[in-house]
């Protein structure tokens, strides 16, 4: 009887059993060793390693800038067998150049072999090849280890995360411990992961990628050829460790790009005093706010000169807290006392007083609808006592007054709107100086809907970033406190003091103190201070 024919799978499935020796599996199979070698080189498994392991994976670091002096990184992503988006490429560099910042490219593989005959569009098959390589315009750029930029920020370069992948983050938020990190990923995403009180949240980044859009023609990557973004993350660190990261996107046709006021085009700086189309300050609480950080707001909102700004949450609220009233909270009524802040009327100047601060003729100043504003005094009306509190009894009287005068005249409940009676007819802000929204009030900037706080989700229920990241139109809200980039949607964080300074927030916190500025070209990056020395800074 003739001897069986051994097969390539045969020798490959004895070849792992035989941990890689060409002459065990000879033996055990009754063939030449000859060709064992022949079948294996028709697979991958020569190519291989046979075994390997490392203790741990320790990062590079890089050291500090001399004083006085900021390193600056462009940190982005690259897909294997793909050629990078020209035109979005020399504006990188350019800006790259602009600010003799260092590249760095961290790769990813994805399965090519899926195209070609498993293609399900006709005109879609492309021609399958085994070899691995990336478009030699990066090859100098390449970054696949992990690099400690700064104490505290660690660039991920070795971490291959499929760029399908619906959100990259997910699982990641204790890789790395506390240090904040930064993934290479065709997606623009960021989340802040919440830390102890006495340190700042770990806030994780994804970088938008350089090459172009080269999917598997299937859902997952019809989907993600939606989201896939010409995107670079700008770092900047200065002599002391302190570091800032942006985002700095392109549209599709990558023709323009913008980091502050540095707005390059055609591969040249255009300009390095551009104007920025709009401004979302964190969350105001004016008679809780971070003294820094409004002071640095001035100086953020002089330098970038927006058309418009969108004030969130511009009442603490501690004069008509819900919640203290809900629950008894004597001891906070106590220390609001203390403050002076029992008197709605002595809350309504303070926050008109921080609010004049921002206002400036060149840019238009909106208020969304907010719990905090109007929400908050509609229930101060509708549940209240006046009769038991004096100091508050004329005020509350007038307002009722305003509100049922309204209702007379037709309109609902939600339409009366109380903040701006409040602010204007109580507190003494100019008339018209700021634009107050009614909730569902749409205010669209550059093709972003601004005029959402955050509080109110889809169909009633409560609002949160995952749910408003699913209603099919590009955001900035604020609500939160918390910073975050969820798809389409840029998440702004607070102006106030973060949780040791408030009476009703304890444990690990996530907030930030975060803005969102947005370009004419519809790109949106966020800009988080830091806190150090009695002072906030933007930017190195």
């Amino acid at each position: 009887m003739a001897k069986q024919k051994v097969t390539t799978q045969q020798v490959a499935e004895e070849y792992a059993k035989q941990n890689g020796s060409m002459r065990a599996v000879a033996r055990a199979l009754g063939i030449h060793r000859r060709t064992v070698e022949a079948r294996l080189r028709k697979t991958a498994l020569l190519n291989k390693p046979l075994s390997g392991g490392k203790r741990q994976a320790e990062a590079t670091k890089v050291d500090l800038p001399p004083a006085g002096e900021v390193q600056r990184y462009i940190l982005t992503s690259a897909q294997n067998n793909t050629n990078v988006h020209s035109a979005f490429w020399g504006n990188l560099q350019a800006m790259a150049e602009h600010y003799s910042a260092r590249i760095l490219i961290g790769t990813f593989s994805y399965n090519q072999n899926n195209y070609g005959q498993l293609a399900v569009k006709r005109g879609t098959a492309k021609s399958t090849g085994r070899a691995l390589w990336f478009d030699p315009a990066i090859l100098p750029y390449i970054s696949d280890a992990r690099v400690e930029l700064a104490p505290g920020l660690t660039w991920c370069g070795n971490m291959n995360i499929m760029p399908t992948a619906d959100n990259p983050i997910s699982g990641l938020e204790t890789y790395g411990g506390a240090d904040s990190l930064i993934f290479p990923h065709t997606k623009i995403e960021m989340r802040s992961v919440a830390n102890t009180p006495d340190s700042p949240p770990k806030m994780i980044y994804t970088t938008g990628a350089v090459t172009l859009m080269n999917y598997i023609q299937k859902k997952e990557g019809i989907k993600a050829e939606h989201h896939h973004r010409y995107a670079f993350l700008l770092v900047e660190v200065d002599s002391e460790g302190n570091w800032w990261v942006r985002q700095v996107a392109a549209r599709k046709n990558g023709k323009v790009i913008q980091d502050l006021g540095v707005l390059v085009s055609g591969g040249k700086v255009q300009s390095t005093k551009a104007p920025v189309e709009a401004v979302t300050w964190g969350d105001l609480h004016a008679a809780n706010a971070q003294a820094e950080v409004v002071e640095a707001s001035q100086k953020m909102l002089d330098t970038l000169h927006p058309k418009y700004q969108f004030l969130h949450d511009i009442m603490e609220g501690v004069s008509i807290n819900r919640h203290m009233r809900k629950h008894k909270a004597i001891h906070e009524n106590f220390t609001r006392w203390l403050r002076g802040l029992h008197r709605v009327d002595q809350e309504l100047v303070v926050t008109k007083g921080v609010i004049e601060r921002y206002l400036r003729p060149w840019c238009k100043t909106v208020v969304p609808d907010a719990n905090h504003d109007r929400n908050w005094l509609k229930m101060w009306l509708q549940e209240y006592d006046y009769r038991v509190d004096p100091p508050n009894t004329e005020l509350f009287l007038r307002m009722q007054s305003f509100m049922y005068q309204e209702l007379r005249a037709g309109k609902m409940g939600k339409d009366v709107n109380l903040i701006k009676y409040a602010m204007e007819k109580e507190a003494g802000l100019k008339d018209g100086a700021v634009k107050f929204l009614l909730p569902d009030e749409s205010f669209v900037v550059a093709e972003v809907e601004c005029g959402m706080h955050g509080h109110l989700g889809p169909n009633g229920n409560m609002g949160s970033p995952a749910s408003l990241s699913r209603i099919g139109k590009k955001a900035t809200t604020a609500h939160t406190h918390a910073a975050g980039i969820y798809h389409g949607l840029f998440v702004a964080g607070t102006s106030s003091k973060l949780t040791t300074g408030w009476d009703y927030t304890t444990g690990p916190s996530s907030w930030s103190h975060t803005h969102v500025v947005l370009y004419p070209n519809g790109q949106r990056t966020l800009i988080t201070m830091r806190l150090a020395n009695n002072e906030a800074k933007w930017r190195a």
